[in-house]
């Protein structure tokens, strides 16, 4: 959730309210970054003496730090990573990048065109209304198939069905409401089950995560 600063004539950030859970830490990419990050690794190393945590900290910080400045780069909002959870497993190495999406063209498109024509062009995409807008939903993971599109408010798979494996990416992009300036918000998860990880958790995460972005909201 970005804020706002009224003191300049600056393009306001985009304000959404997205409600992932406790099992997630947001990294605002602003100029709370730094802060969001050191609480983050406040709490990962809270039960560590500092000179037994300094390396690992260290290293984390610089991880972290690369990706913000990635994401940035990208029009990044917010970055979201699981939030700490000692004593509970493997963490899915999944992580979740809300940025702007600039729509290349002189004319203001009409959202619902945009949404039809990015549908036509990912054989994955499903398309449907999110926090009262077209939006469109594109699964770029390893292993997932692509022969039938679908909407949004259509379940995946079938009982039964054996978690994916691989890589995952699947990707939100939606128009802003009432923005002048005609913007879009992407809301993308991307990752894997890592090393030991369990697909199936995987496969729950994804679903929550659908479930967070059909609840978004605009502020």
């Amino acid at each position: 959730m970005a804020t706002t600063d009224e003191t300049t004539d600056a393009p306001q950030p985009i304000t959404y309210r997205l409600d992932l859970g406790d099992g997630w830490q947001r990294i605002r990419l602003d100029d709370h970054a730094e802060a969001d990050v050191k609480a983050y690794l406040d709490a990962v190393f809270a039960s560590v003496p500092a000179d037994a945590a300094e390396g690992a900290r260290g290293l984390i910080e610089a991880r972290l730090t690369t990706q913000i400045l990635a994401g940035r780069a990208k029009g990044g909002i917010d970055f979201y990573i699981p939030a700490p959870n000692i004593g509970a497993g493997p963490l899915p190495a999944l992580t979740v990048m809300a940025a702007e999406v600039k729509i290349p063209t002189t004319a203001v498109p009409d959202p619902a065109d945009v949404v039809a024509r990015v549908a036509a062009a990912n054989p994955t995409a499903r398309t449907g209304v999110i926090a009262g807008m077209p939006a469109v939903r594109i699964d770029r993971s390893a292993g997932v198939d692509d022969s039938v599109p679908a909407t949004l408010d259509e379940e995946d798979g079938e009982d039964g069905e054996p978690p994916r494996s691989g890589p995952r990416h699947v990707e939100y992009v939606v128009p802003v409401a009432g923005d002048a300036q005609h913007r879009w918000l992407s809301i993308a998860l991307t990752g894997q089950a890592g090393p030991g990880g369990d697909e199936a958790k995987v496969d729950e995460v994804v679903a929550a995560f659908d479930q967070a972005v059909a609840e978004l909201a605009w502020e």
